[in-house]
């Protein structure tokens, strides 16, 4: 079979476009095997001085560019970390405040009555998603518990109802199976008084509620981002209100002007409670292999930021 990558006239084009091109084995190797569009044109951006012509500064190295995918790469996995780390807690905190609030028997949600969840439990359910029905909601909770050996063995096989299927499956159980998203979900759907002990686990108060939706939103957009092997260091944090900053400035006692990255990874901190996410992408940006003038362009960190 024709390799339909030939890196040969890739790395022709890079170089007639002004980049140097450093050790051609490893720029061969970065090619073949990491999408190229990415990893070659993601990664460009600060070694460009004609980034609409996608020409490069002539002190640009193809080195440089595989020192920054790499970097980038290994924030972005030490990022997710600690996402899953909130995602966790996000998930036992919904769980634990359903059950112990309502007293539900056996912790079976499903045994309870379908219009006590829906009005007394998740009275919330359209802020959700506006034309959501509680059925559809429901069956998005269930939706993989098929897949997980810890949740087949509570399921009813003798009924063709597939939400009574699942009725004698414990909720805590049942949240094994859930996404971030799902977890997130429930979080938004449930009745004020348990999303307010929620937040308090966080140590936040009521008022902080839609800037703590907003960062999880913001941490679930950057989730799927490095999932799905996008660029970090320069993504876009898409949503912004006065709401999310009020809450990065009460838990850091500083005022910005958007949320960036940066921002976020102290914010991914506070909530997973680590010590070392921003530290050590600090020691292990100033250990990269690029020069001083491109590392400028990158501007990772705010400078009003300063340990």
């Amino acid at each position: 079979m024709q390799n339909i990558i030939n890196s040969r006239d890739i790395i022709k084009q890079l170089s007639k476009s002004g980049l140097q091109i450093g050790d051609k084995a490893v720029l061969n190797y970065h090619i073949k095997n990491f999408n190229y569009n990415t990893f070659v044109y993601g990664y460009s951006d600060p070694f460009y001085i004609d980034k609409n012509n996608r020409r490069y500064d002539r002190e640009a190295n193809s080195d440089e560019i595989i020192h920054l995918y790499k970097f980038d790469r290994d924030m972005a996995n030490h990022i997710l970390r600690y996402i899953l780390v909130i995602e966790k807690i996000i998930n036992t905190n919904v769980v634990n405040e359903t059950i112990n609030h309502y007293g539900i028997q056996d912790k079976c949600l499903l045994k309870l009555n379908s219009g006590f969840i829906e009005h007394q439990i998740l009275p919330n359910l359209q802020d959700v998603e506006p034309k959501i029905s509680y059925f559809n909601f429901i069956r998005k909770l269930i939706k993989y518990l098929p897949s997980s050996p810890p949740t087949r063995q509570y399921c009813q096989k003798n009924t063709h109802d597939e939400v009574a299927r699942w009725r004698n499956c414990p909720l805590d159980i049942m949240c094994l199976t859930w996404s971030f998203s799902t977890s997130f979900s429930f979080f938004i759907a449930l009745e004020e008084h348990a999303r307010v002990r929620i937040l308090n686990n966080f140590e936040l108060q009521e008022c902080h509620y839609y800037g703590f939706v907003d960062f999880l939103k913001n941490t679930l957009h950057l989730r799927n981002y490095i999932s799905h092997n996008n660029v970090i260091y320069n993504v876009v944090i898409p949503y912004q209100s006065p709401s999310l900053l009020n809450l990065y400035e009460f838990v850091y006692h500083k005022h910005v002007q958007s949320i960036k990255l940066f921002e976020m990874m102290e914010l991914i901190q506070f909530f997973s409670h680590s010590t070392t996410l921003v530290s050590n992408t600090r020691y292990y940006f100033g250990k990269i292999k690029i020069q001083e003038k491109f590392k400028k362009k990158i501007n990772l960190f705010d400078e009003t930021h300063n340990d």
